[in-house]
C-alpha cells in the first residue's frame, strides 16, 4: 500500500514533491511525484510538517531553474 501524500509542493523543474508520513513510524519523508531521487538537501525523515514546509521552501528558494530543452526545426532538402 502507498503511503498517503500529506502536502505537495512545486518545484521551479517539471516535478513535484510529495510530503507522507513513513509507514510504520512518526516521521515525514519527501519524494518526487513519479520517481526519481531526492536531494540530499531534503533527504532524510522530518519530525513535524513545518520542518518539512521550511526544508522544502528553501530549497525551493535556491533551485537553480530546470533550463528548457531547444527544439531545432530541421528542413528536409527536397530532390
Amino acid at each position: 500500500m502507498e503511503p498517503k501524500v500529506v502536502r505537495s509542493y512545486k518545484t521551479k523543474g517539471v516535478k513535484e514533491l510529495q510530503a507522507f508520513i513513513e509507514p510504520n513510524t512518526a516521521h515525514y519523508k519527501l519524494r518526487f511525484e513519479g520517481g526519481g531521487e531526492v536531494p540530499a538537501s531534503l533527504s532524510g525523515a522530518y519530525t513535524s510538517i513545518s520542518m518539512v514546509d521550511t526544508a522544502v521552501f528553501n530549497y525551493i528558494n535556491t533551485e537553480k531553474e530546470t533550463p528548457k530543452k531547444k527544439t531545432e526545426t530541421v528542413s528536409k532538402e527536397e530532390e
